[in-house]
């Protein structure tokens, strides 16, 4: 008998995972949870699992561990706040490492019908997640699956500079590191349980590429999963005139080896151009920092 799927989805942030997502979840064989404290039905569940396992410092993004949730004990309270709404006869009063593992089983056995799916982008820029599931993966009755999707890194730093006030001169390194731990993990895992899609294939060819990830994870393909796939955004760096970054050489390096050549790369500056990296959206985030590492776990406990 065929084993049932559990389908993780890495990829950095503002790179259409949302949007693959919601293509995929209108299949009826494929599934996510059906709450979670994050946005967009994210789990983070194997990053705040870091965060309270104590992984050391240099396996997070910034050599620190993770602070998106505040604290060690938010993240636990996240974390059991993910698990009792989804399940409501979990015991949470367990050892760390059981809440976690048999947590995250529990989670499968409740949502998997025949593919569970699963995405966090928070877990690429951060290897203490990606061990984590790793060593889940080891000890799994699932059959698990893995889609890398990778997106132009200047749409990604555009996009993240518009949502988030983050400065694209800094992070396009972090684009670095997220893809280079994607390619190490791949190579960690059984290359036919690993599927790579490029963002802008996706959204110029979707019925090819949804065609594709059904074959992959075996089930039938669906006319209604493409109604979700677009590419609105897909040139929005090139024709922004408030946009620049002259990439470092080895971001191009690494995406020059995901296939995107140097004139993908490139835009000239414009006379309109501004340094200009503290807008509005920077208030926006600092807010959105402050609702997330304190107001909202004081309002789950």
């Amino acid at each position: 008998m065929k084993k049932k799927t559990v389908l993780i989805l890495l990829s950095d942030k503002r790179s259409g995972s949302t949007m693959l997502q919601n293509s995929l979840c209108q299949h009826g064989n494929i599934q996510t949870v059906a709450y979670s404290p994050h946005t967009y039905l994210e789990t983070h569940h194997w990053l705040k699992g870091a965060v309270i396992l104590k992984s050391n410092n240099v396996l997070f993004s910034n050599n620190i561990s993770y602070r998106g949730y505040g604290s060690r004990k938010n993240a636990k309270i996240y974390m059991i706040d993910l698990l009792k709404k989804n399940i409501s006869k979990f015991n949470t009063k367990v050892c760390d490492e059981d809440l976690i593992f048999n947590g995250w089983e529990e989670l499968c056995n409740k949502f998997c019908k025949n593919i569970f799916f699963e995405k966090s982008p928070q877990y690429l820029a951060n290897w203490a997640s990606l061990s984590l599931i790793l060593k889940w993966m080891k000890k799994t009755e699932y059959d698990v699956k893995i889609i890398g999707l990778v997106r132009n890194p200047q749409s990604v730093q555009h996009s993240a500079q518009k949502l988030f006030g983050t400065d694209p001169e800094k992070r396009q390194f972090a684009w670095l590191k997220s893809y280079k731990n994607l390619i190490a993990f791949k190579n960690l895992i059984n290359h036919n349980n690993y599927l790579e899609l490029k963002y802008e294939d996706l959204v110029d060819h979707p019925k090819k590429n949804i065609s594709l990830i059904c074959k992959f994870i075996e089930v039938k393909y669906d006319e209604n999963m493409i109604k979700h796939i677009h590419g609105d955004s897909k040139l929005k760096w090139k024709n922004d005139k408030s946009y620049y970054l002259k990439m470092d050489e080895s971001v191009v390096q690494l995406a020059n080896f995901f296939g995107y050549s140097n004139n993908d790369l490139i835009k000239s500056k414009s006379k309109n151009f501004k340094l200009d990296f503290y807008n509005q959206q920077k208030i926006k985030r600092l807010i959105k920092q402050i609702k997330d590492r304190i107001i909202r776990p004081m309002k789950i406990k």
